[in-house]
């Protein structure tokens, strides 16, 4: 037990303790940096980037680590390069590093909700506010765990570094041994500085979980909760002001065509909504009523057509051509378009109060405060101001539908697209929601909803739009409700419920755009 003791705190040992930590940080470091890029380009859209990286994350991490270990050590003096053995051991670790580390990021970005993407997309983030603000932040939580995992077994492999010569734990370990014979003490000892190394990477793993990208509930400026009292309903709901020329349409889709591969969704659609009128998209499932709100943010590609916010574009430039990719979330964000998601598509690591906000600050650049000061507002309107503090996954669906009507008014938007608002809702919380937007409608917001619930549109809204089969067949005044024209409108009126529109699986042509 003695001489155990004496090596456990023998300072030789403990200086190959710190040469496999400098091992250990080094390679992690540039595992994480280079992997990161890896995971990103493993995903790219253009296959040129794509499958020479896959390829080389398979070689690499289908190869002996003590292989690449020799080869390399051999192979650089070879072409002139001389390193000494701790760089060389370093540079080995870091390559093989890079592809785990790559394989695990992209795990963890492949983890977070696509939905919560294609929202982040719509509302006009660019894709690295959406990358830093929104995956990121989620993918931690499937990243962290597996990370700590491969810290450990790096610290582990740090050994393989006594091969070229690197006087690490293990090799210091070993030249005691060969010359006092002392086996046991000497390897127990190296053994429990292993285990306290290891644990020490375990106790930063679990404060990383407990504390990163975990969404843990944040009162940033709780106190000012108290500074914003309640108006009482009528100024909950206060009018808005309808700027710019009203003779103006406030949305204007013409002739738009939309195809998912070789399936046509959306065919010569065309609607004017003018400033301030409230329009119910009406439709059994598969007729285009999402796709029509989805292509009026630029989420589907356009096959023919033009949309038009207040006269500009969202879907070509200046000069007629498509617009570029890399100018999409600059041309969202300036349309000001607000969009309630079907499945809410709330980020789950940030509050309400945070979720609100998140528009004004990621996409509009308003200062913090005023962005907050717009969100507490917007969540008072939908009657939420007590619930600022909470997390999505601590509100009630309804709740969670409030919060996002509340994302959308906070980004002060010209026209709100709600896409089927209730569908997803039990019907014990459909009413909440209902007589949220019923309030919204009469403050004189423009507001294009689809739903399948022909009560509620007969009450919010001054027209009814039918879609059939990618075509807009009827529409008017909810009074054409009671008096149908066309068969197919007709037949939907007298069956309703068997044409609801159900949450379907994205298409793939938004799959790929989401990535």
């Amino acid at each position: 037990m003695q001489n155990f003791l004496h090596y456990l705190t023998f300072p030789y040992l403990l200086q190959g303790c710190i040469t496999a930590l400098g091992l250990l940080f080094g390679a992690l470091a540039g595992g994480l940096l280079i992997g990161f890029v890896l995971a990103l380009a493993a995903d790219a859209r253009w296959f040129w980037l794509r499958y020479p990286v896959r390829a080389y994350i398979y070689v690499i991490r289908g190869t002996p680590q003590l292989l690449q270990l020799i080869l390399l050590f051999n192979v650089l003096p070879q072409a002139g390069i001389t390193l000494a053995p701790f760089v060389s051991a370093l540079l080995a670790l870091t390559i093989n590093e890079t592809a785990f580390c790559a394989e695990i990021i992209r795990g963890g970005i492949r983890s977070v909700n696509r939905d919560q993407r294609i929202a982040a997309q719509a509302f006009g983030f660019s894709a690295l506010t959406e990358l830093g603000y929104v995956v990121v932040p989620q993918g931690l939580r499937a990243i962290i765990p597996a990370l700590g995992n491969e810290a450990v077994g790096l610290l582990k492999s740090t050994s393989l570094a006594s091969v070229v010569g690197v006087s690490e734990l293990t090799l210091r370990s070993q030249t005691i041994v060969s010359q006092n014979f002392e086996f046991l003490p000497v390897l127990l000892a190296s053994g429990v500085m292993y285990i306290v190394l290891s644990a020490v990477i375990a106790a930063i793993q679990n404060w990383c979980e407990r504390n990163v990208g975990t969404g843990r509930r944040v009162r940033r400026g709780a106190h000012a909760e108290h500074g914003l009292e309640d108006p009482g309903p009528v100024a909950r709901m206060a009018p808005v002001e309808t700027k710019g020329d009203l003779t103006m349409p406030q949305l204007e889709i013409d002739k738009v065509r939309v195809s998912y591969g070789s399936k046509q969704v959306l065919k010569d659609v065309s609607l004017s909504v003018a400033p301030g009128e409230v329009v119910a998209l009406l439709g059994k499932s598969g007729s285009g009523k999402s796709t029509l709100l989805k292509t009026i943010l630029a989420l589907n590609p356009l096959e023919a057509g033009s949309i038009r916010i207040e006269g500009r574009s969202l879907t070509s430039t200046a000069t007629g051509s498509p617009m570029p990719r890399r100018r999409l979330a600059k041309a969202r964000a300036d349309a000001r378009i607000g969009m309630v998601f079907q499945n809410f598509a709330l980020f789950d690591h940030l509050s309400a109060l945070d979720n609100a906000a998140s528009i004004p600050v990621r996409v509009q650049h308003v200062p913090r405060i005023e962005a907050s000061r717009r969100a507490r507002i917007a969540l008072l309107k939908v009657g939420l101001k007590d619930f600022a503090g909470h997390m999505p996954h601590e509100l009630s669906g309804g709740q969670q539908q409030r919060v996002g009507i509340a994302r959308a008014l906070a980004s002060d938007p010209r026209v709100i697209l709600f896409d089927e608002p209730t569908s997803a809702l039990d019907p014990e919380l459909v009413g909440e929601v209902d007589e949220t937007i019923r309030r919204l409608a009469r403050t004189g917001i423009t507001m294009l909803l689809s739903t399948h619930d022909i009560d509620f549109a007969a009450s919010v809204a001054d027209r009814i739009v039918f879609l059939h089969d990618g075509r807009i067949i009827e529409q008017g005044t909810p009074d054409i409700l009671r008096a149908p024209k066309t068969p197919e409108f007709a037949a939907f009126l007298r069956h309703p419920e068997d044409e609801a529109a159900d949450a379907k699986p994205l298409p793939p042509a938004m799959l790929e755009a989401a990535r």
